[in-house]
């Protein structure tokens, strides 16, 4: 069969751990889509990005979530479908999600951050922070390319 699906996929190390998928049950997900953009993210540096363009203003004793993980746990729930940030409270559980945010699948304290988190994480964002940061022709300094 030239054509035929291997029976398992290997995946690079998550947090340590061996990754795999396969059809015989086990922690199941039906969103693989966060590992790809993991590695979509990883590779086009996305999110590191962005934590570097928002300044962070919550007091460190109190983040459990760093701001990278919020930022790219918010991404990978809007493309794959989760537009509503109650989704959050679903998702922060799913052993495919912690895999694309590099946590522990099965550990509860490696659980994902609640649509309460996104909700203080939205109305904490200044104006500054939600303008474009690379030159466009809205931005002083624009310069078309040649």
């Amino acid at each position: 069969m030239a054509h035929s699906t291997p029976k398992q996929l290997g995946f690079p190390p998550v947090a340590g751990q061996t990754l795999r998928a396969d059809f015989e049950g086990g922690a199941l997900s039906s969103d693989f889509g966060a590992l790809l953009l993991r590695g979509v993210d990883r590779q086009i540096g996305l999110t590191e990005r962005l934590t570097a363009a928002i300044h962070d203003k919550r007091h460190p004793s109190y983040i459990d979530h760093p701001l990278r993980d919020l930022l790219a746990q918010r991404i990978y729930q809007l493309a794959s479908g989760y537009a509503d940030a109650n989704d959050a409270n679903h998702l922060r559980h799913d052993p495919v999600f912690h895999l694309g945010l590099e946590r522990r699948p099965l550990e509860a304290e490696s659980d994902l951050a609640s649509a309460p988190t996104f909700s203080r994480l939205e109305h904490q964002m200044a104006r500054k922070d939600l303008l474009c940061r690379a030159p466009c022709r809205h931005c002083p300094g624009y310069r078309p390319l040649r």
